[in-house]
């Protein structure tokens, strides 16, 4: 289902993480992650080109993910919140589009949003 695909897991709970890794090695997808702060995130970001999306906590041990959410979105990089949280609305006002799925969710549904904001098959793509 996501025939690998490179997704950025962004997640300061560290049992969280990994079921989300599983979720998506198990639909065929490489996990890249997780990082568990903003900075480990900002570094990921910076040493990996093939990134085709990110699933993302909204509240990390050292802040908020906004900035990492800007960065992935100034690289056209499709992003889904999921979090035990409320999502900000300054970033629900900058980014109206979002996809926000609220802790815990089936592992069908959140691969099926993963692969909603990927989008067509091979289009995005950032590595063959």
């Amino acid at each position: 289902m996501l025939a690998g695909y490179c997704v950025l897991v962004v997640e300061d709970e560290a049992l969280i993480a990994m079921g989300i890794s599983v979720m998506l090695t198990d639909a065929g997808g490489v996990p890249i992650g997780p990082a568990a702060s903003v900075r480990e995130a900002r570094q990921l970001i910076k040493d990996t080109s093939a990134l085709d999306a990110a699933v993302l906590d909204v509240n990390l041990a050292d802040g908020s993910v906004t900035p990492i959410l800007e960065a992935l979105s100034a690289r056209g990089i499709p992003t889904v919140i999921y979090t035990g949280g409320v999502v900000p609305e300054d970033v629900r006002h900058r980014h109206p589009d979002l996809i926000a799925l609220s802790k815990p969710v089936l592992p069908a549904r959140l691969i099926g949003e993963l692969r909603k904001a990927i989008g067509t098959p091979g289009l995005r793509r950032s590595h063959v």
